[in-house]
């Protein structure tokens, strides 16, 4: 009788240390949970972050190019202005 007693014993302390080990088990898998959900939230914030920096870029390289044909634009100009101020100056010293 003596070793069903310890054999019931040896078999709740059993059960009482698995149950221990399943409630750990169990913390741990909702504390890798909640960090994947935190994680994977930084990585959409992150994600969101690079798109709008990309569309920031091409908004700045389209800015880029309009100001270079601009300037291209203008430039033409000061040498258009240039050689006609030229060429007036040679028509009034043939004058």
């Amino acid at each position: 009788m003596d070793a069903i007693k310890k054999k019931m014993q040896a078999m709740k302390i059993e059960k009482d240390n698995a149950l221990d080990r399943a409630d750990a088990a169990e913390e741990k898998v909702r504390q890798m949970t909640e960090k994947l959900e935190r994680i994977e939230e930084e990585l959409r914030d992150t994600q969101k972050k690079m798109m709008q920096t990309e569309n920031d870029l091409d908004k700045a390289q389209e800015d880029l190019s309009v100001a270079n044909t601009n300037l291209e634009d203008k430039e033409k100009k000061v040498q258009e202005f240039f050689f006609e101020k030229k060429i007036l100056s040679i028509n009034c010293h043939l004058m």
